[in-house]
């Protein structure tokens, strides 16, 4: 129990020479054989020997070198090395993994270059060096990774790597490998690894029934099933590995059974005996060595010593030196070669890190000028905001005063007559008619503070949004004649007041009072400045537009056009010596505007003047901006 038994890479081969039928094959059909033995993952069958199938690789190699032939040229440089290392020729096997590697470095081929790994690996498995061996498989595993269309060739290298981890006994590492082999099978029964697989799994189950029997009843329904496929298939290579497999399970089963450790003596000694010319191979070696460890077991240690001096001669240890120095000296050529790919992956990924460091140091630079640009227009903005808040401020405080100094003016001479007047009605032996007009005069004045009074705060509830506007339907026409009917009661003035319009009527969306407030200031208006002529209100419907448009015009003395620009502005009158407050056109202004019309002199008319303005008919589009 605990004793190791050491099972070749491969199946061990039956080192026999096999008939090859008389007709000659062309190289067409020597290459469809060639890759069928591949295929078929076999060295020799009973048509094509060991010596016929290097023969046939020799030939066919020269007329595969060329382009488009890679995968046949490396699958049989491949076959070719495990043939080498199962006849024996060692130093062969090492001098065409070497070509196959610089071939494949040469050609930039992937596959190639898979197939030369997996072959330096089989290299190392013939000199028992498994660790090195499982190295050069997995790193074949990672080349085949980047390769297209042979992807279904990562099945046999998984398989060769179960076949180093049970040489060097690792039965726990194997397991999952195995089970991955055993659902490709499970979904593919027909693949040429069936009998593989189970070689594998049956040696896993020999080596765990050293030590648990159990194992040995799973080996054993493996022996049979491996039985069955060798009758079936008559393949010489399949039943070499049954009967190799076979002396294992008697080893094993020879723990417990004297007649079990015979039947194994005599499977192993005649297997050696078939391959007593090719004592130079690594699998008659590892024949011989079974049968040593088997006679240790046994304590027959005289029988051991004999097959061991068979074994070991000094001059096939020197060869095998030798051996290990040409497999160091391509594995070093290998690895100098992974360096030097490693180190220009390492340099590209430098170039990379500092492209994308330099793009990022980029990116955030030009993040940084944004930034400062965005910083930069803000302050401007901020400068132009504050030098604006200060031109307000300094307009304010100027309006201010200006508003100061004109209310002071007007408000000083209705103020002045009413406390005059007041005095006068109070002396003694005043007259009738002396007192009514000194009443007459107070009376007047009372009215003009008023509505000097009304007019500041009217403009300053319309200024500040406080003004509430009563928005209805009304009949514009009759409103405009109504307030020409007022104005020509009251008017002081021998000019007409005359009503002009072509429609009989029209609805619109206003406050009658603020309308009728525009009209009546701008009626007033011109009659102060137009003492006889006329006065004309007209009203008219704007085409293909939702307004009218109302126009007061006169035959006065109209307005100079360089005045014109300033006449809206508040407390600005034209002649200081007319009564009022200069803040009806202003009030006039800000109700149109509020409304959404517009209002404005016609710098055209020339026979005195005209003030137009426009007002929407319908509110509705109003109400929604206001909202």
């Amino acid at each position: 129990m605990g004793k190791r038994i050491t099972i070749p890479i491969f199946m061990l081969v039956l080192l026999f020479s096999c008939s090859i039928q008389s007709r000659a094959y062309t190289n067409q059909e020597k290459l469809r054989v060639l890759r069928s033995l591949i295929e078929r993952d076999v060295v020799f069958d009973s048509k094509v020997s060991i010596d016929s199938f290097i023969s046939w690789s020799e030939q066919l190699i020269p007329t595969l070198q060329e382009k488009g032939k890679e995968e046949n040229y490396f699958l049989i440089q491949a076959q070719l090395v495990q043939v080498y290392l199962t006849s024996g020729d060692i130093s062969l096997a090492i001098d065409r993994a070497r070509i196959m590697y610089e071939e494949a470095q040469r050609l930039h081929y992937k596959f190639g270059n898979v197939l030369a790994k997996q072959a330096l690996g089989d290299t190392y498995m013939s000199s028992n060096m498994e660790d090195k061996a499982m190295e050069c498989y997995q790193n074949a595993l990672q080349d085949l990774q980047q390769t297209k269309g042979h992807q279904s060739y990562r099945n046999r290298l998984l398989l060769k790597i179960v076949s180093a981890l049970r040489q060097s006994e690792n039965p726990e590492k194997a397991q999952p490998i195995l089970e991955e082999l055993q659902n490709m099978i499970k979904k593919n029964p027909d693949s040429p690894l069936v009998y593989g697989v189970l070689t594998q799994e049956t040696y896993f189950n020999i080596l765990r029934g050293q030590s648990d029997r159990k194992y040995l009843e799973k080996a054993q329904i493996g022996l049979e099933q491996m039985d069955s496929i060798c009758r079936k298939t008559q393949e010489s290579f399949q039943q070499f590995a049954y009967e190799y497999t076979q002396a294992a399970y008697y080893r094993a089963l020879g723990t417990w059974d004297k007649t079990a450790f015979a039947q194994s003596i005599e499977l192993y000694q005649k297997m050696l005996n078939d391959m007593a010319g090719h004592k130079g191979s690594s699998y008659y070696r590892r024949l011989a060595s079974e049968i040593i460890k088997l006679y240790k077991t046994q304590g027959l240690t005289e029988e051991a010593c004999k097959v061991y001096q068979n074994l070991y001669p000094t001059v096939d240890s020197i060869a095998s030196q030798g051996y290990n120095r040409q497999i160091n000296t391509l594995k070093t050529k290998y690895t100098v070669d992974q360096m030097e790919i490693e180190n220009k992956e390492a340099q590209n990924k430098f170039l990379l890190s500092v492209l994308i460091g330099s793009l990022l140091l980029l990116l955030l630079f030009f993040v940084i000028v944004t930034w400062l640009r965005h910083q930069q227009k803000a302050l401007r903005l901020s400068v132009q905001k504050l030098e604006q808040s200060r031109i307000h401020a300094e307009n304010a405080t100027h309006a201010k005063s200006v508003f100061l100094s004109n209310m002071s003016h007007e408000i000083r001479t209705p103020l002045n007559a009413l406390s005059g007047f007041s005095t006068l009605l109070t002396e003694e032996g005043l007259d009738n008619e002396t007192r009514q007009q000194c009443t007459e005069v107070i009376q007047q004045n009372s009215d003009l503070l008023l509505k000097l009074i009304d007019d500041v705060i009217d403009l300053s509830s319309l200024e500040y949004g406080k003004l509430q506007f009563s928005l209805k339907r009304y009949d514009a026409v009759s409103i405009c004649r109504n307030v020409v009917d007022t104005v020509t009661k009251v008017k002081q003035t021998q000019a007409d007041v005359l009503f002009e319009t072509d429609l009989k009527s029209q609805e619109i969306d206003t406050d009658d009072s603020r309308l009728q407030q525009v009209i009546i200031n701008l009626l007033i208006n011109a009659t102060k400045f137009t003492p006889r002529g006329s006065i004309t209100l007209k009203l008219e419907k704007l085409p293909d537009q939702d307004m009218l448009q109302f126009s007061v015009t006169d035959t006065g003395c109209g307005i100079p056009l360089e005045k014109q620009g300033n006449i809206f502005r508040r407390f600005e009158k034209l002649n200081e010596n007319v009564q009022g407050s200069g803040l009806g056109l202003s009030i006039c202004q800000l109700i149109i505007e509020y409304v959404g019309g517009k209002i404005w002199i016609d710098p055209s008319y020339t026979e005195g003047c005209r003030f137009i303005f426009t007002h929407p008919i319908n509110q509705n589009n109003r109400k929604e901006e206001r909202s």
